[in-house]
């Protein structure tokens, strides 16, 4: 089999004819399944042009993975669906509403806890108008922590004072 020489120099007539030769080294055109065989070029141009399996646009591809890091370059990823993270996920700006899954009141683990967890779990109260001897005291029936007086919280406040004064001396 010759080698063709296609010069800068030669015309495209000149580098056609010499690529056609360099094609008819390897077979025969007409056993192509192209329609066009005229010419290797011709029969090239045709696959090319019909080529459907190739990638035109990220939906095609179900299952895309990248090569390396994603750079949003100022644009947002948006849209309905699930996140799946492994790994550490770093987020410096949350806006708008973020919910979770609440967990179970007995969950003691590092996960994040929700605002219904803390119900739950009787943590939180609203501390307001505290003054001097108020206490917070734990209320079994409701299961929620309260801030009483300590009169109301059933602790007699008669000579509590000074019987204080006198134990921290």
């Amino acid at each position: 089999m010759a080698i063709q020489v296609v010069e800068l120099t030669d015309t495209f007539d000149q580098w056609r004819v010499k690529d056609n030769l360099t094609a008819s080294n390897f077979g025969d055109l007409s056993t192509l399944t192209t329609t066009d065989k005229t010419s290797l070029c011709a029969a090239i141009n045709e696959i090319f042009t019909n080529d459907s399996d190739d990638m035109e646009n990220l939906v095609d591809d179900l299952t895309p993975q990248l090569g390396g890091s994603l750079d949003l370059n100022g644009s947002s990823i948006t849209g309905t669906g699930h996140i799946g993270i492994v790994g550490t996920l770093t987020v410096t700006n949350i806006t708008g509403t973020v919910t979770g899954i609440t967990q179970a009141a007995s969950n003691n683990s590092t996960l994040l806890a929700t605002t219904a967890y803390v119900d739950a779990l009787g943590l939180a109260t609203t501390m307001s108008g505290l003054a001097n001897l108020d206490i917070l005291q734990y209320n079994s029936s409701t299961t929620k922590w309260e801030n009483k007086t300590m009169s109301s919280a059933g602790i007699p406040t008669s000579g509590f004072a000074v019987a204080m004064a006198i134990a921290l001396g």
